[in-house]
């Protein structure tokens, strides 16, 4: 036996219906009520249940049934295999989020949003909307048969030392921004807009590109990326169609 709870059956449902609630990201999972094991081998190499941390799983439960505080070990396992396999995927997110709200939601500036939030300023969403709007633009100039596109390549050191990486993927979003401009004028304004959108967020006298990223920071990067990723998915089309109007009636 790992621990032992002793309290009213509604209390302890109510507080596992909250865990459930912190999970919530929007695009959704599959699984809305992803088990404690299909959330904890998120957490494990190679997605294998005997690669999850040990003590992990009871100490994740006892936190959750007794509304404490979660483990860090929590936080720091997935960020990790983020910065290993890149695979920023709704669970993980998910996951994240719910350390962020339990943990740390009195030193954040605002609610941990479940959406895309244009209106968040924390430095770690803006990088992540930042990262994926860059590499939306090395999509729509090269399409996705890339051998390595940006996120394989520089996910990892972006979010944990983003001024080693932006500067560069700023740089070389310019040749992409020009094969777009040529070939779909429209979608390159709207993607030079989103990249100007995001920096004028930025906390001003301060260096938009810090050397480091605390874990807490982190979790808001893959936030960040995962809402603005998903929002290019989600409203591609529409976008691209407005921003050709846009363009046609510019000319």
């Amino acid at each position: 036996m790992r621990f032992h709870v002793e309290d009213d059956f509604a209390v302890l449902a109510e507080r596992y219906a909250r865990h459930i609630a912190r999970l919530r990201v929007e695009p959704l999972p599959r699984d809305l009520a992803p088990s404690m094991w299909r959330l904890l081998i998120e957490t494990a190499t190679l997605r294998k249940s005997e690669n999850i941390r040990p003590n992990l799983a009871g100490e994740w439960m006892r936190a959750i049934l007794t509304d404490a505080p979660y483990p860090l070990t929590l936080m720091s396992s997935v960020l990790e295999r983020l910065r290993a396999d890149g695979d920023v995927n709704a669970l993980r997110v998910g996951i994240l989020k719910s350390v962020l709200i339990r943990n740390f939601a009195k030193t954040l500036k605002g609610e941990v949003p479940v959406s895309l939030d244009m209106d968040c300023r924390e430095p770690g969403y803006l990088l992540g909307r930042l990262f994926a709007v860059y590499e939306q633009v090395q999509v729509a100039a090269l399409g996705r048969n890339v051998n390595a596109t940006i996120k394989d390549k520089y996910y990892g050191s972006a979010s944990a030392q983003p001024r080693k990486v932006f500067a560069y993927l700023d740089k070389g979003s310019a040749p992409h921004l020009s094969r777009i401009g040529k070939q779909r004028p429209g979608h390159k304004v709207v993607l030079e807009r989103s990249i100007a959108d995001i920096m004028e967020m930025m906390s001003p006298g301060d260096d938009p590109f810090p050397a480091h990223l605390p874990d807490r920071q982190q979790a808001l990067f893959a936030l960040g990326y995962y809402h603005q990723r998903s929002e290019f998915f989600r409203s591609k089309t529409d976008k691209t169609d407005v921003a050709e109007a846009a363009g046609e009636d510019a000319a």
